[in-house]
This record gives C-alpha cells, structure tokens and sequence, in this order.
C-alpha cells in the first residue's frame, strides 16, 4: 500500500472515478468516425449470413432431391447486401495495410503506397483462383 492508499484506507473515503459522459450519437458528429462504425457494423451481417449459409448446408445433406436452393430468393437478396458489407469492409481494411505492415527491401522502407497496392493485387489474384476453383468444380 502506498502512502495515499493508507490515508484514503484511515479516513474511509472512497476513491473518485472519472466517468466520461458520451452522448447516445457521438460517433455521428464526424464522418470518420461514421465511417469506423460502419466498418465495424458490417461484421454483424456478414457473420448472420454465414449462419444462414450453415443452415443452407445443412438442408442440403438431407440429398439432391430435397434441396431447392432457388427457391430461396430471400437468401440471395441477403448475400448481394452482405457482398456490399462485405467489399467495404474488405477495402477499408486493405486501405490500411501501408500504416499497419511496415517492409524495408535492400535497406530502404517500402513505400505505403506499394504495399496498398500490393495487397489489391493479392485480393485479386486470390479472388480470380477462387472463382476458377468454384467454376471449376460446378462443371
């Protein structure tokens, strides 16, 4: 215990607390902070469709004949919204690579900008090899 600590412990004062107020919409008054809340929203549908999707696994181990993927047209709605969450949340975050992953080659910083760049294209590229695979399967 320190000094402090025994003085408050003698007198039988309890410790202050500093308890910021923060209005209901403070994160509305600038658009970067919006735009941090969006970002952070769009986990929630993302992680709903998955769970949806699960679920759409699930009926289809029950056989062919069973399973109506079509005949779900409320599924498809829900994965273009969540494909949109989804690109947002993915730009935003590969926006960010150049101030979070910091490279030197041959003793010199790699740019922010290259490594931005760099990750796009990685994005792509797996992108494209996924596509192919599922495209490649469904035939």
């Amino acid at each position: 215990m320190t000094e402090g600590d025994e003085a408050e412990a003698s007198t039988g004062a309890t410790p202050r607390v500093y308890k910021p107020e923060m209005p209901r919409g403070w994160w509305l008054r600038r658009r970067h902070y919006l735009l941090y809340m969006v970002r952070e929203f769009t986990a929630v549908p993302m992680a709903l469709w998955l769970l949806w999707l699960l679920a759409e696994i699930h009926r289809a181990a029950s056989g062919p004949k069973a399973y109506y993927p079509a005949a779900s047209p409320a599924f498809i709605v829900f994965s273009v919204i969540c494909l949109g969450f989804a690109m947002y949340h993915s730009i935003t975050f590969l926006s960010l690579a150049g101030v979070i992953i910091h490279l030197k080659f041959m003793g010199k910083p790699v740019p922010p900008r290259t490594i931005v760049g760099a990750m796009f294209g990685l994005w792509l590229v797996a992108s494209v090899v996924i596509a192919a695979v599922l495209i490649g399967f469904a035939r």
